[in-house]
Formats: C-alpha cells, structure tokens, sequence
C-alpha cells in the first residue's frame, strides 16, 4: 500500500512539474511615448502586449519612433525552452511602416545578463504591400532553461498627400518548451526509487 502510495506521489509531482507555466519577469518597455502605458498579462506558456500609444504618422505629433519590449522567461526546473511563437498586428497606411524584429538569448538568472550570442532571431517589414497581421515560429539553436526575449519595432511614416499611418496593435507570444533530456529527468527519477526503496525497507 505504501508503495503505491509513494509511486503515485512521484508521478503527480512529476506530471506537475511538465506541465508547469513559464515564468515571465523583469518586463521592460522603451522608449517613450510609444511605451507609454503599455501593459501585459501573461496565461500560462503566453504573454499578450497592449500598446495603445505605439503609433506615428497623421494621428501622432510624431513621424517616426521606437518600441522596444524586453522580459526574461523561465521554463521551470524540469523544462527547456526549445523556442517560441509570436503574433503580431501592426496597421499600416500611405507611406507607414513597421519594421519588427526580436532577439532571443540565453540568460544567466543569477547575474541577469545574457550568455553568448543570440540563440534565436527573426523579422518581419509591415507595409502596405504586406498586410497587418504577421505570425512566426523562432527555433532556437540549443535547448535553455532561461531566455531573455527582446522585440524591436521601428515605425515609420513620413508625411504625403496621403493619410500616413504606422501602429502596433496586437503583440503576442508562447514560449514552446520540452522535457529536460536525461540525466537530469534521470536523477528526478532515481530519488523517486529511492524513496521507494526506503519505504519497502520499512
């Protein structure tokens, strides 16, 4: 009876474990006045942006400008980043435009500071040409724990006779994450026979 009741401890904590949310912090907006009261909500393995000043052109004082928005994520002790997927509305209009790209590192939680070279990227031009909605899934090139994430978006629309437009509506992101490989699963698994093994001794 005890050892059931020991194997079936083990599993639901591994089952929790796997399905774990990711973990986003130290969230970031620049620069101003496109950041300005910018806001998130994360769900799950998502986080979802609203920028409600990110806009230039006809409808601003301003014909161009910067966002940035930078966070951290952490897939959790028995979880890997593998990569992520992001989706995004950004209106344009006349002579608009809203060139998107995002960066991802590996982060060293301890000191907050990226390692090495980026290990995932990609990008996107808005344009009138090409459509408001845009979605796209970053492989990365090695499997890590934690990531920092930046997303750069560069909005244009020089003044013509035309009505110039360039915003950011909908920014969008899942974090896809895998089990860790072995040995780490291993070693998880190697204290849950050992508990067991204590209990049958008992």
């Amino acid at each position: 009876m005890h050892l059931k009741k020991t194997s079936g401890v083990i599993a639901l904590a591994l089952a929790a474990a796997f399905s774990q949310a990711v973990t986003f912090s130290n969230i970031v907006y620049s620069f101003p006045p496109l950041s300005t009261d910018a806001d998130h909500e994360a769900i799950g393995n998502s986080i979802s942006f609203t920028t409600p000043n990110a806009i230039v052109g006809d409808a601003s004082p301003l014909t161009n400008g910067t966002l940035n928005i930078q966070y951290n994520a952490d897939a959790g002790a028995l979880l890997l980043s593998i990569g992520a997927v992001v989706s995004l509305g950004a209106p344009t209009l006349g002579s608009g435009t809203v060139q998107f790209t995002e960066t991802v590192w590996e982060l060293d939680p301890i000191n907050n500071v990226t390692v090495g070279a980026p290990i995932g990227t990609i990008s996107h031009l808005f344009d009138s040409s090409t459509g408001s909605f845009f979605s796209g899934t970053i492989s990365l090139n090695r499997s890590v724990q934690y990531v920092r994430v930046l997303k750069s978006f560069e909005l244009n629309a020089p003044d013509t006779a035309a009505l110039d437009l360039a915003a950011v509506a909908i920014v969008n992101q899942s974090i896809n994450t895998a089990p860790v490989p072995e040995p780490a699963t291993l070693a998880v698994l190697g204290l849950g026979a050992a508990l067991v093994a204590k209990r049958r001794r008992k």
